[in-house]
């Protein structure tokens, strides 16, 4: 069997490749959701894959958390680089905000 008949339907590759074009819809979207922001998070990315890895830069501000350096780390507009793994960081907000695990894709269907 291949895997179109196991789930009865076509599959369809979302990956973008390096060679692959972003969709212009949704880089002009991109773009203009990001300069329109007051904060935009770069969560665990290098920020050098380009145009997306600039993207940040087009806000107010915006905060890097990845484990290794990025081009941008001393960027005017960084407000905060934290060297760390995210789900570290984000476990260490949650905590600190006393927030208790919950079974989120439940949460999801109750709306």
């Amino acid at each position: 069997l291949d895997e179109t008949e196991i789930c009865g339907g076509c599959l369809r590759d979302t990956i973008l490749d390096w060679e692959d074009e972003l969709p212009q819809d949704d880089w002009i979207r991109a773009q203009e959701e990001c300069a329109e922001s007051d904060l935009v998070l770069a969560l665990g990315t290098s920020l050098r894959i380009e145009p997306a890895g600039s993207l940040p830069t087009l806000a107010e501000k915006f905060v890097i958390i990845n484990k290794q350096a990025t081009p941008y780390d001393h960027h005017a507009n960084v407000a905060l680089t934290i060297r760390a793994d995210v789900d570290y960081v984000f476990q260490k907000i949650m905590d600190s905000l006393d927030c208790v695990e919950k079974d989120w894709d439940k949460e999801l269907e109750k709306k």
